[in-house]
């Protein structure tokens, strides 16, 4: 019992030793790219914060403002506006995608059937912000990627809750 008590452990550690090391390879390389999207969302935060009243000028900022939008990197800035007694996640503001303005994206769900915006508005709730990963379509390039976006909640100037955020792709 003991030989095999000890291989037991033996293994946990070496399955841990390998997953974390996977997992620090793939931060180290995530890193100068998720460390620019977090700042991405923070001045755009900081802009909205300011601008809220006035959407237009933050749309606007958002498509030409380089601190908001970095196309050599396929990276945007998107805000929505979300209210759970609505079931609304209104697309408020957005990069590169100006169509979406206005449209509730609350019941969208991604390829593998994730109500995604469910899930974005129950963790602002929870936590004010935070990193979530997800499959979506890359305007860029037109095909399905997987997508690790940060998203930090605000209240706009009219009282109506909302998200900023950013993402960056992951290649497939």
């Amino acid at each position: 019992m003991k030989l095999s008590i000890g291989f037991l452990a033996v293994m946990i550690v070496l399955v841990t030793m390998a997953a974390s090391s996977t997992t620090a390879e793939e931060k180290a390389t995530m890193q100068p790219v998720a460390s620019k999207v977090k700042a991405m969302v923070e001045a755009a935060h900081a802009y909205v914060r300011g601008h809220s009243d006035d959407m237009a000028t933050v749309q606007h900022a958002l498509q030409t403002n380089p601190e908001f939008i970095n196309p050599d990197k396929n990276l945007y800035v998107f805000i929505h506006c979300y209210n759970f007694i609505k079931r609304e996640a209104i697309c408020c503001g957005h990069g590169i995608r100006s169509e979406l303005l206005g449209k509730n994206m609350w019941h969208l769900r991604t390829p593998n059937g994730r109500l995604l915006f469910h899930e974005i508005a129950h963790m602002i709730e929870r936590d004010g912000e935070g990193w979530i990963e997800y499959d979506w379509l890359n305007p860029y390039t037109n095909s399905l990627q997987t997508k690790v976006s940060y998203v930090k909640g605000i209240f706009l100037k009219d009282g109506q809750k909302a998200w900023v955020g950013c993402g960056f792709w992951k290649e497939n």
